[in-house]
C-alpha cells in the first residue's frame, strides 16, 4: 500500500542507497511491536474508538504535512543534492523515520486494531510462539518489500541525476502533504 513508509523510502534511497529500506523497516519494526504488545493487553478496543481514530488521523495528518512541507522547502532551499556515491542519513535517523512514517499513519492503527488484531488472535491458536511467529513473518515480509524497493532506486539511482531527481523527491513531498491533508480530512 502506497503510504508515508514507502514515500520516505523511495526518498532515502536515492541517497542512502538498498541499506534505506532495511533500516527504515527496522523502526518500522520498533513501531509495531510496540503496538503487538499493546494489543496483547488489550489496546484493539481503544484503537477502535473513534475519537481515538480523529486524534491520531489529525496528530498524523499534521506530521506528514510537517515531513512534506520540510522535504518542499528543502527542494525550494536547494538544500537537497543529488551526488548518487554521496551517504544518505545515518543509521539512527533512518530508523525514527522508520518509527515516524508508521506512527503518523492513521491506517496503520487502523490496520492493527482491525485485521493485524485478528491475525494475532489466531496465532494464538499456536501458544505463546504464534504471536512470535506471526509478527517476525510479517516484519520479514517488510523487509523484502522495503529492501525490493530500495534496491530497485539504488541500481537505477545514477538515471536520477539531474532533473529527475528533483521530480521524484517533489512527487514524494507532495504526496506526503496530500496523505496528511487527507487523513486530517478523514478523522473530521
Amino acid at each position: 500500500m502506497p503510504g508515508p513508509l514507502l514515500t520516505v523510502n523511495i526518498a532515502e534511497a536515492t541517497r542512502k542507497g538498498f541499506w534505506a529500506g532495511p533500516i527504515l523497516t527496522g523502526g518500522h519494526a520498533v513501531a509495531e511491536l510496540g503496538v503487538v504488545v499493546a494489543l496483547a493487553f488489550g489496546l484493539s478496543e481503544l484503537l477502535a474508538s473513534e475519537k481515538v481514530f480523529q486524534v491520531i488521523g489529525i496528530a498524523g495528518g499534521i506530521a506528514l504535512i510537517l515531513m512534506g512541507a520540510a522535504m518542499t522547502y528543502d527542494i525550494i532551499r536547494k538544500k537537497i543534492t543529488f551526488d548518487p556515491d554521496q551517504p544518505g542519513s545515518g543509521s539512527g535517523l533512518l530508523v525514527g523515520k522508520g518509527i515516524t512514517a508508521s506512527l503518523s499513519n492513521p491506517y496503520w492503527f487502523v490496520w492493527w486494531a482491525t485485521i493485524g488484531s485478528a491475525f494475532l488472535s489466531k496465532s494464538l491458536v499456536h501458544g505463546a510462539i504464534g504471536p512470535v511467529i506471526f509478527y517476525f513473518g510479517h516484519i520479514m515480509s517488510d523487509l523484502v518489500w522495503y529492501g525490493f524497493v530500495s534496491f530497485l532506486i539504488s541500481i537505477g539511482k545514477k538515471l536520477l541525476a539531474g532533473r529527475p531527481y528533483y521530480i521524484l523527491i517533489s512527487l514524494c513531498a507532495v504526496f506526503l502533504i496530500y496523505i496528511g491533508v487527507k487523513f486530517i480530512i478523514d478523522a473530521l
